[in-house]
């Protein structure tokens, strides 16, 4: 009879439930073994041999680059199809909800960041990008939607229209094409790339100048009274009156713009207040944002604090000094989960 009970108690709950998972997903990325999972998780090493074949997934970190990992939402996704629908509902660790909320909600910060930092906080029930947007996409995480996640939300697409612009005349040997090839490979820093962004019609002619360092992703906002070469000149002649001559040269090296008219007085952009030559302006082809990828990016994370159609004038210094540190501070993915403002002080440093 004994025996009995004993076999009895031992097949109880015997299936991987969803926060086993999730443990064996963040023992595995950090390196532990078969055995050391099983023993942490009170399991034998053959089941956890048989889940992470179950679970086993490709894994891209970039463009030419892939891993073999383990997935505990692919596990629990085989799992619940070979049941057949008896699966059991997954509950969600409540530590790693609360922090999901906050890091989403209060902070702004994308799964992937909050994915990273829980990485490097070594948090035991640390998960990836593609589980936290699985738990999201299921309405797991209490508060968090699909609207939370700007990057998910849905865009209105405008209707294309015929537009004739007036052609602008480059000046000679300024074109994109005759900047240097280490310009282009963002193998040094010092290289920025610039741009306006606008308010709504009829709210007003203030603008905002944003300057993006081509290889640390630093940023620099500067509101305009109005869309004018005098307005663009007069912001980057403050940037370098608050850096010093000397120190502007070595920090802007060359900028890179469009063919708007506000920027083809590239003779006083390039013109310290000092005397003499303070940078090099390169202009890119017209109709072709992706030469500045950079600084279009930038100014789409800046439409997440001022939408369009809002009127500019209405922003403080103050607000739009917090937008840009906001930015600087923000881990990015392309920088490896480091900050652009960390990247920045790296190279001055050097």
């Amino acid at each position: 009879m004994r025996q009995t009970e004993d076999i009895n108690q031992a097949r109880k709950n015997k299936h991987l439930n969803w926060e086993e998972r999730i443990q064996i997903e963040t023992l595995q990325r950090e390196g532990y073994s078969e055995k050391d999972i099983g023993e942490r998780i009170g399991r034998p090493a053959r089941t956890i041999n048989r889940e992470l074949v179950r679970g086993w997934v490709t894994h891209r970190t970039g463009r030419y680059r892939a891993e073999e990992r383990y997935s505990a939402d692919r596990g629990q996704t085989v799992y619940e199809r070979r049941m057949g629908g008896r699966s059991q509902a997954r509950p969600v660790d409540e530590r790693l909800a609360g922090y999901l909320q906050i890091r989403i909600l209060k902070h702004g910060e994308s799964p992937e960041v909050v994915a990273a930092g829980m990485r490097r906080q070594c948090l035991e029930y640390a998960v990836c990008a593609k589980t936290i947007y699985n738990l999201i996409d299921r309405g797991m995480v209490p508060g968090v939607g699909n609207q939370s996640l700007w990057e998910k939300r849905k865009r209105r697409k405008g209707r294309k229209t015929l537009c004739r612009r007036r052609k602008q005349a480059v000046p000679a040997g300024r074109s994109i094409e005759n900047r240097p090839e280490h310009v282009e490979q963002r193998t040094e820093a010092g290289h920025w790339e610039i741009d306006l962004v606008v308010g709504g019609r009829g709210k007003g002619s203030a603008a905002l100048l944003t300057l993006t360092e081509r290889k640390t992703r630093k940023l620099i906002i500067r509101r305009l009274r109005d869309k004018t070469q005098k307005a663009v000149v007069r912001a980057i002649n403050g940037i370098e009156r608050q850096m010093g001559a000397e120190a502007f040269r070595t920090v802007f090296k060359s900028i890179t713009a469009d063919n708007g008219s506000e920027f083809l007085g590239h003779e006083a952009l390039e013109r310290s207040v000092s005397g003499g030559s303070r940078t090099h302006i390169y202009y890119a082809h017209p109709y072709s944002s992706w030469e500045r990828g950079s600084n279009e990016n930038a100014n789409r994370i800046i439409r997440r604090f001022i939408p369009k159609g809002c009127d500019i004038a209405k922003f403080t210094r103050k607000q739009i000094q917090a937008i840009e540190d906001w930015i600087n501070n923000y881990p990015r993915k392309i920088l490896d989960f480091e900050t652009a403002e960390e990247r920045f002080i790296r190279e001055l440093a050097a």
